[in-house]
């Protein structure tokens, strides 16, 4: 709508307009053009709720098909950011709803503070939003292709492609090229779990910090060592909220930095097919037991083969693989730092003979039978959730959030630019009671944009 006046426009139609000169000559009265407004300001918001409803209709069917990764992804965010930002969204609807009253009472003042008000919530509410994109974009946690956390949803480091975290380094080497690890980089379970039979990787192995650069000859990358040192110190693996995987007599609580530990994450250190054999010599791919992965059990077989010149398919086992982790305590990002390790295989089966066969079994006094373990709480089952690495397609429940928020996101700046635009007219005092449409207009696609708002906190934040 045009903010000039029209002061003799009302002899066109033969009417004389008696209140804001801001009523348009095309329409019979106030009241004509303020319907008009409101019809088309009505249209506008069905298109909007037609425009997000296909991003509902997006959370809905992954959510059905993956109800898991939603477990998992919802404690990345932070619930008491959403919850700030929807109550500063619902205040801002208080403030604008307000100031279509007070520009129908021709209360000015009020206004300019209702309008001044929705502004500063609306800033506050794109500031934490800031806040949250930051931290997201620092640990990784982004979208498609380029979610590779630094952490799990409990907080726990994983191991991650970039291999560029604060804090953390890890045996991976990631190939961009050919989206694999490198050879020496992931470490297949079934040949460094020394005891199967225990929750986690039971790993005995030899971890090395190098310190280096990076150089190129004849097209390929080269890392020039210029020193090393040995990393003796296991972390503790909060998992199960246990302190399984340290040596007897560790103390949970007092951990010593730099420490290591296994770590699996599916996403970085892909299973497969792997023999378990210690090889020491110039004929050994690596100088520790369990060569692989293998994409196929028969590739692994002719592998196994090849080294030893025969073999069967029972040598090859399928397994996850696990990566070395080395926690330093500390929030610094270390360029020119490498993490080798070397780590020995379990023991080969020994054959029980017939299972059927009795056998004597010697007991001391007092001594039960059978070694029992507690099951796991309900809480500890959810820690051992949000510890752990992030579910198949978890990527996908960022695409989603950072196309609705982000989306939103760009709904309030706009509706602040609008107010903003407002509120210099408010100042210069073109809004009466005959006049002003504008407000209520506004204020409608602010009241639409807060309920958009209120639905994804809950469906986001505080989905379990």
């Amino acid at each position: 709508m045009s903010e000039h006046p029209h002061a003799g426009h009302g002899d066109d139609h033969g009417h004389g307009h008696h209140g804001s000169p801001f009523i348009q000559h095309h329409y019979d009265d106030a009241k004509h053009q303020f319907e008009a407004g409101k019809l088309g300001i009505w249209i506008f918001l069905a298109q909007e709720v037609l425009f997000f409803s296909a991003l509902f209709v997006a959370y809905i069917l992954y959510r059905h098909h993956h109800p898991e990764i939603y477990a998992y992804a919802h404690k990345y965010l932070d619930t008491k950011m959403g919850a700030i930002n929807t109550g500063v969204l619902i205040v801002s609807s208080l403030t604008a709803a307000w100031a279509v009253r007070a520009a129908q009472l021709r209360q000015q003042k009020l206004l300019i503070a209702c309008l001044a008000t929705t502004i500063a919530c609306a800033f506050g509410f794109l500031v934490i939003k800031y806040f949250e994109y930051t931290h997201k974009i620092h640990e990784q946690i982004l979208f498609g292709k380029r979610f590779d956390p630094c952490v799990s949803s409990g907080g726990t480091p994983l191991l991650t492609k970039s291999n560029e975290c604060p804090g953390t380094k890890s045996t991976v080497q990631w190939d961009f090229a050919t989206s694999s690890p490198k050879e020496g980089s992931c470490f297949g379970d079934v040949a460094i779990d020394l005891d199967p039979k225990k929750p986690n990787v039971q790993a005995d192995c030899k971890v090395f910090e190098l310190t280096g650069s990076t150089t190129f000859q004849d097209g390929k990358e080269v890392f020039v060592e210029k020193g090393r040192r040995e990393i003796t110190a296991r972390c503790p693996d909060p998992v199960f909220g246990r302190d399984l995987g340290l040596p007897p007599g560790t103390d949970p609580s007092k951990t010593s930095y730099p420490c290591w530990k296994t770590n699996h994450q599916p996403h970085v250190c892909k299973g497969g097919w792997y023999f378990t054999w210690y090889c020491e010599g110039d004929s050994c791919a690596a100088p520790f037991g369990g060569e692989g992965p293998f994409a196929t059990q028969q590739a692994c077989v002719d592998a196994r083969r090849g080294k030893e010149g025969s073999g069967t398919v029972t040598e090859c086992a399928p397994s996850h693989a696990s990566g070395i982790l080395v926690e330093y305590g500390d929030h610094d990002v270390r360029e020119g730092v490498r993490i080798t390790a070397e780590c020995k295989a379990p023991a080969a089966p020994v054959a029980e003979g017939d299972p059927l066969e009795d056998k004597a079994q010697a007991l001391a006094l007092g001594q039960a039978s059978l070694a029992t373990e507690a099951p796991l709480t309900k809480a500890e089952r959810k820690n051992a959730l949000y510890a752990g690495p992030p579910p198949e397609h978890t990527n996908m429940f960022f695409t989603i959030y950072f196309a609705m928020t982000g989306l939103h996101g760009i709904h309030v700046l706009i509706g602040v630019f609008i107010f903003i635009w407002l509120l210099i007219r408010a100042i210069k005092g073109h809004f009466t009671p005959d006049y002003f449409g504008p407000i209520d207009f506004a204020a409608l696609y602010w009241h639409i944009v807060d309920l958009i708002w209120i639905f994804l906190f809950p469906l986001l934040y505080l989905i379990h």
